[in-house]
């Protein structure tokens, strides 16, 4: 008994699936299978879903050319960073000339040369 249920239920699913893979009467020799579609007048009508694959690769296409401008190097630096240069170099400059300062070389205190007839100063 259980087996006839499932021969049963084979059969049913193997008319069903034929059903899906119909032989086109197009003229096209590339595409051999194409699915069916039933109108409600009952007349089998094949179509070809390609419209939606081209839509897809458009879309893909757009997609791919916002990425690419979102992580591209940016060409030129930004003002922020040139602004920051500036006063960097500008810091930069004062330090070196409190540094230059503090090093200057003074003559230093006369040194009173021993006497010599005594060795004293």
């Amino acid at each position: 008994m259980v087996r006839a249920l499932i021969l049963l239920s084979a059969v049913i699913s193997l008319a069903i699936g034929a059903d899906a893979f119909a032989i086109s009467s197009s003229s096209s020799p590339r595409l051999a299978f194409s699915p069916a579609i039933s109108t409600s007048s009952g007349a089998r009508v094949s179509t070809e879903l390609l419209a939606c694959r081209v839509n897809a690769k458009k879309e893909k296409r757009q997609r791919n050319r916002d990425n690419m401008r979102k992580f591209q190097k940016k060409r030129g630096s930004s003002r922020r960073k040139l602004m920051k240069k500036l006063a960097s170099n500008a810091a930069t400059d004062r330090e070196n000339e409190f540094v230059s300062k503090l090093f200057m070389t003074m003559p230093g205190p006369e040194i009173k040369k021993p006497d010599e007839r005594r060795g004293r100063y």
